[in-house]
């Protein structure tokens, strides 16, 4: 019930054109509905039976039972989310141990990076946001590498296929975040100093947890003492998934910001790139007080071509891991919330039936 509600939550908050292309199928919308409408069952049925008779919530659990049983008979149930979980993926599962917990963990630094509007970043923010794809980008090679060789995992030999591939790609996507880190010390807009973002804090959380998981006293953990049976395996593929999405939606909101920073002029670069790459730049009348400057502040994103190309070598490597990812963990069919599609508008009111307690408009008396 709790995924459930959580993925009806999520579709109600952001309707991208994934989901609204699915809503405005009338057989997957009355579908929905009629997930929607069994699991509120199970919530009649509980107050049903744990309830007086003559108290007001039986009362109405049961004069709502029978329309919410005509509506999850009208949709063809099949068991499970079924449609409803297509439209729409809510956070990760309810957790009871500390494995079980890393995918909460990476989902709450997500979150708190997306709470940040871009226009407030400093270069110090995303040099430290570098740092923290660059670490996840190692812990996911790590746990991978340890999957691949851990003779308890049983995985076929697709998925161990897969597993290689998936390191090479995260490796690679670290590469590509230490070019960025090396752009970012001459691109500047703030001194240097710490960061105090929310997403700083939510990822020391996510960073413990995966240090406890792979090094619990402090040293490393063999292969197969830390994937000690398949079902293991399978839960640490699960983990591997969200952190990757996680991932990379920090180093696409990370693209974002760095060009925010760029087309409102607010990164220095330093004076030697520019006479480098263009002498006449120097000797327009605008910039010729800035001549006794180490650095300058320009909009010409051809100034920042290398940090602009590594922060999407990063993304795009992310993104090709994330697939990876959720084609091992079998998440491929789930759509999980993201801000990067256009939203829409949410669709008028249904109209209700009418039922004794319930006036015209929907809302109980």
């Amino acid at each position: 019930m709790a995924q459930a509600i959580g993925a009806g939550s999520d579709l109600l908050a952001l309707q991208d054109a994934a989901n609204a292309s699915l809503l405005d199928d009338p057989w997957r919308l009355r579908a929905a509905r009629a997930e929607v409408a069994a699991i509120a069952l199970i919530g009649a049925d509980c107050v049903i039976g744990h309830t007086r008779s003559r108290t007001p919530e039986r009362r109405l659990a049961e004069l709502t039972s029978g329309e919410l049983d005509k509506i999850a008979s009208d949709g063809g149930l099949s068991g499970g989310l079924g449609e409803l979980g297509l439209l729409s993926a809510g956070g990760p599962v309810s957790a009871d141990d500390e494995l079980s917990m890393l995918p909460r963990y990476a989902s709450r630094w997500e979150r708190a990076d997306d709470d940040i509007a871009v226009e407030t970043l400093l270069t110090r923010d995303l040099r430290s946001t570098t740092a923290q794809i660059r670490c996840v980008c190692g812990y996911i090679w790590h746990l991978a590498g340890h999957l691949h060789a851990s003779s308890h995992a049983e995985l076929g030999a697709v998925r161990r296929l897969e597993l290689g591939v998936l390191k090479q790609t995260v490796r690679a996507a670290e590469a590509g975040a230490l070019r960025t880190a090396e752009s970012w010390r001459r691109r500047l807009s703030d001194l240097d100093g710490h960061t105090g973002t929310p997403s700083e804090a939510m990822f020391v959380e996510l960073r413990a947890a995966l240090d406890q998981l792979v090094r619990p006293d402090g040293q490393l953990l063999g292969a197969d003492t830390l994937v000690t049976d398949q079902a293991t395996a399978v839960r640490i593929l699960e983990a591997v998934d969200e952190i990757v999405w996680s991932a990379e939606q920090v180093a696409r909101r990370q693209q974002r910001a760095a060009a925010v920073l760029v087309s409102h002029g607010r990164l220095f670069v330093p004076r030697q790139d520019v006479s480098n790459q263009d002498p006449r730049y120097l000797n327009t009348p605008t910039n010729t007080r800035l001549l006794q400057s180490r650095w300058l502040r320009t909009t010409r994103p051809e100034f920042f071509a290398a940090l602009t190309a590594g922060l999407a070598w990063t993304a795009d490597h992310l993104s090709v891991a994330s697939d990876i990812a959720r084609r091992l963990a079998g998440t491929s069919q789930e759509r999980r919330p993201s801000h990067g599609q256009p939203l829409r508008r949410p669709a008028p009111d249904l109209e209700l039936p009418e039922l004794p307690g319930i006036h015209e408009h929907g809302r109980l008396l």
